[in-house]
């Protein structure tokens, strides 16, 4: 299909309809499509018959005649754009031979070698303006540009800075435009009749007489159409060139073997298709509500490209994030199944165990542990030993101090002490013969150090002690 990149160029020549079409391709142009048709019975018909074979073209430059368009020249001094403007105004509305209303016009404006401005001014009657845009809505293309014949052809011709005069031969009007590089000095339609009959280039010549007359830098004609040039030159006694329209054009599918007319024939498609594909494609007579239309859809084919883009960018990036949480999701609920199916097989302990294992996991609590030991010596002591105090120094040693009623009654306490599965080994650090109003006895202080693996906790040491028969914790 043809895209923003892609253009149909329409020349509707006096004898035949010819048929352009043109890709962008980097930084040159790639023939899509060429054809040449003579006069349509159905110009509408065969119009969009030809659009769809070219591949669904709906940008489309079409061009207006020499012959229905005039063109005027000035050299303006310098000024801002909105001065300028009504300055060309004045001079269209003084020099066209039609009232602007009645026209359609447009005007560039380029700068001269003394700082002014050259302004070439183009209008086309507003009848063939219509005319073209109608059978361009009957065949649903959209018109992108509206441009003269002869300033279209132009677009083709390479020149360096000098004066030359072009030549748009046709098969009943021929265009004479003269040029200074790429400026044009004047423009006009002269009706010479066929290229190939007699005294064509006689009767061209009279008319490009007064211009070799007034330009004495006149020394080449470079001829575009279906003319030949050796009559030509004859006659005017000018180097007459044939121009290239196709140079730099490639046409990888080889349309240009298929043509039946002279390559210089298509010199008006094909700058058509270049102006179309341009940016400034010069005096465009397109009406200026069909302009707004067209920069208004430019900007929504933007939008919607842009808007496209953003979809393929976020639209995989979001399929990819449902599927992930879908695959959490997943992942939780089977979770969620594997714990409802080992709760199954829990065995919940009978009332009595449960009370057991609560006294269990409270006697294992740090602030329990103390409690634990006292419970187990006070199983554990022979008689005639009497507890005092009860030091507890956390994960590491018990500390105890109290009376024995004698040596051997100590010594059997701390054998029993050591065969304690709660404590590694105890130390008896004294014995000391006292005697008090209980009568005689022995105080001792024993040194209990707990297994390695008994460790309660991290933190700061805590001591609790047993005197008398309570616990206090300091």
């Amino acid at each position: 299909m043809f895209g923003h990149r892609q253009a149909v160029g329409l020349d509707i020549g006096d004898d035949a309809w010819r048929i352009v079409a043109l890709r962008a391709n980097g930084g040159g142009y790639e023939l899509a499509y060429a054809t040449q048709l003579p006069l349509p019975d159905d110009p509408a018909g065969v119009l969009a018959a030809i659009m769809r074979e070219a591949g669904s073209g709906r940008r489309v430059a079409v061009g207006l005649p020499a012959s229905g368009c005039a063109f005027k020249t000035a050299s303006l001094p310098p000024g801002k754009p909105a001065a300028l403007a009504q300055v060309v105004r004045f001079e269209a509305e003084n020099q066209f031979p039609l009232p602007l209303q009645e026209l359609v016009w447009g005007y560039t404006l380029t700068p001269e070698p003394t700082g002014r401005r050259h302004a070439v001014i183009a209008g086309a009657r507003r009848a063939l303006v219509d005319d073209r845009l109608a059978l361009l809505r009957e065949t649903g293309a959209t018109p992108a540009v509206l441009l003269p014949a002869p300033l279209a052809a132009a677009g083709t011709v390479e020149v360096s800075n000098e004066a030359y005069l072009l030549v748009l031969a046709g098969a009943e009007w021929s265009d004479l435009c003269l040029y200074h590089g790429e400026r044009l000095q004047a423009c006009r339609s002269v009706l010479a009749g066929d290229p190939s009959a007699e005294g064509w280039a006689e009767r061209l010549a009279r008319e490009i007489r007064p211009w070799q007359l007034g330009n004495a830098g006149l020394r080449r004609i470079v001829l575009l159409g279906t003319a030949t040039a050796e009559a030509l030159a004859r006659e005017t006694g000018l180097t007459v060139t044939p121009g290239d329209p196709w140079l730099g054009i490639r046409d990888p599918q080889g349309y240009l073997h298929e043509l039946e007319d002279p390559p210089t024939a298509y010199a008006t498609a094909i700058g058509l298709a270049m102006a179309a594909l341009a940016r400034r494609p010069g005096i465009n007579l397109l009406p200026a509500q069909l302009v707004e239309t067209r920069r208004h859809e430019r900007k929504l084919a933007w939008m919607l490209a842009a808007w496209l883009l953003a979809l393929a960018v976020l639209v995989p990036a979001a399929w990819t994030g449902h599927a992930k949480l879908e695959n959490q999701q997943a992942a939780l609920r089977n979770l969620r199944l594997r714990v409802r199916e080992e709760q199954r097989h829990i065995v919940v302990p009978a009332p009595g165990m449960q009370a057991a294992q609560g006294m269990a996991v409270s006697l294992r609590r740090p602030e329990n542990r103390p409690l634990e030991i006292l419970r187990s010596l006070s199983a554990s002591l022979p008689a005639g030993i009497t507890l005092s105090n009860l030091a507890y120094d956390r994960g590491k040693t018990v500390v105890l101090k109290g009376r024995a009623v004698s040596n051997p009654a100590l010594a059997t306490a701390v054998g029993a002490i050591n065969r304690l599965a709660i404590f590694d080994h105890a130390i008896l650090d004294y014995s000391t013969l006292a005697k008090g109003d209980a009568g005689k006895g022995y105080d001792f202080q024993i040194t209990c150090v707990l297994p390695a693996d008994q460790t309660l906790g991290a933190g700061t040491t805590q001591r609790n002690t047993q005197s008398g028969k309570g616990l206090v914790v300091r």
